[in-house]
């Protein structure tokens, strides 16, 4: 008895000898089981890196995205060199290139000069630009006075590497909005469906049909092409994160709606509906909870649609416009096959796009696994 009484003040004198709760078990559990995954580990981590470039991009871009320089269009990318002929340097430098001009064509034409080497400053001071308001200067690395294009240049002489990081923040910013939207819509329209039932089920079902067969292309194409020229490219973009986000919910609350069936003829539920909990109160913390691992899942899944799918549109020259960039509409200024073809570089936003979607995936894929630990292994 003693022994008992002493344990039971230790441990209110002690919070951190309390038992867990279970869902700090759970979360535990799934932890555990997620680690297990090696690939969606490292994809965890790549998501990680791309956010940090997207939200610090200014810091890692070498060049201002929005300058534009006659002498360097469509410079070829610069590779980065640790030996030379006087053998390895302490310090990465890159070949300068020297600009001749097709006396038939007038276009300019790249080679490398070995002899100029311009070598990569860490930390050091550059373009101006501001960061969580703050007015900053500091890069990760800048070529001190002359430029450096790692991934060359377009046709107005920008640099293609600083563009991708800052059109990389757009494109995971856009898609993470849209997904916001349709979790919380999507979620609660399920939930509130499947827990009423009755002609309340029906009727919102009947809704939710009709949004999954509404045609989403046609219609964001026909508003794109009644909005006035005028409109600001802030407006594009609001209004393409609202209209997908509005189009987009429907798919997760039939999902949704089946699982909350499943939950109200659970005994913690009905014993909450005997006792005289709210409708609200079962919903809020008794069934959004049960199905919040569902739909993290799906949402793990809907940021990569929703980057291909701002960069298709994008692409066609009907997502975001200018002075904004997204990867998609770096995409744009490769359309053409004779300016494909000439300069490949171009291209590098589809590598971004490619490793964005991968990762999501992989990391989806196994939080899927990862949701339930009781069962498998």
């Amino acid at each position: 008895m003693e022994n008992t009484m002493q344990s039971e003040i230790v441990l209110e004198q002690d919070p951190r000898q309390r038992p867990k709760s279970t869902d700090e078990r759970y979360i535990a559990l799934v932890w555990r089981r997620f680690k297990r995954n090696k690939l969606a580990l490292i994809s965890m981590w790549l998501i990680l890196a791309l956010l940090i470039l997207a939200i610090f991009a200014p810091f890692f871009s070498p060049q201002d995205p929005a300058k534009r320089s006659n002498e360097d269009v469509y410079t070829p990318p610069q590779g980065i060199h640790f030996f030379s002929e006087e053998g390895l340097s302490l310090r990465p430098f890159v070949y300068a290139y020297e600009t001749t001009f097709d006396p038939e064509t007038f276009e300019p034409k790249y080679s490398l000069n070995t002899e100029n080497k311009i070598y990569l400053h860490f930390f050091s001071e550059g373009w101006e630009y501001k960061l969580f308001g703050l007015t900053l200067h500091t890069h990760l690395f800048t070529a001190g006075e002359n430029n450096v294009y790692l991934l060359g240049t377009d046709g107005m002489g920008r640099d293609e590497l600083s563009r991708i990081f800052h059109g990389m923040g757009v494109t995971l910013l856009m898609a993470g909005m849209i997904t916001t939207i349709c979790v919380i819509v999507g979620s609660l329209v399920g939930i509130t469906s499947g827990y009423l039932g009755g002609k309340a089920d029906m009727w919102i079902q009947r809704v939710v049909e009709l949004m999954l067969a509404f045609p989403e292309l046609p219609l964001y194409l026909s508003v794109i092409a009644i909005l006035p020229k005028t409109v600001s490219p802030q407006t594009t973009f609001v209004l393409f994160v609202l209209l997908l986000g509005c189009l987009k919910w429907a798919q997760l609350a039939r999902e949704v709606r089946g699982k909350a069936l499943v939950l109200r003829e659970m005994d913690y539920v009905k014993s909450a509906i005997a006792c005289g909990a709210s409708d609200q109160r079962i919903i809020v913390h008794h069934i959004l909870p049960n199905v919040m691992s569902h739909v993290i899942v799906v949402a793990t899944g809907m940021i990569p649609t929703f980057i291909l799918t701002e960069s298709f549109l994008s692409f066609l020259g009907v997502g975001i416009k200018p002075p904004m960039i997204s990867l998609g509409l770096l995409l744009n200024a490769a359309r053409d096959y004779q300016v494909l073809g000439s300069y490949p570089w171009l291209l590098a936003p589809v590598a971004f796009i490619l490793v964005a979607v991968l990762v999501f995936n992989a990391a989806g894929d196994g939080l899927r696994d990862a949701v339930d630990p009781y069962s498998g292994r």
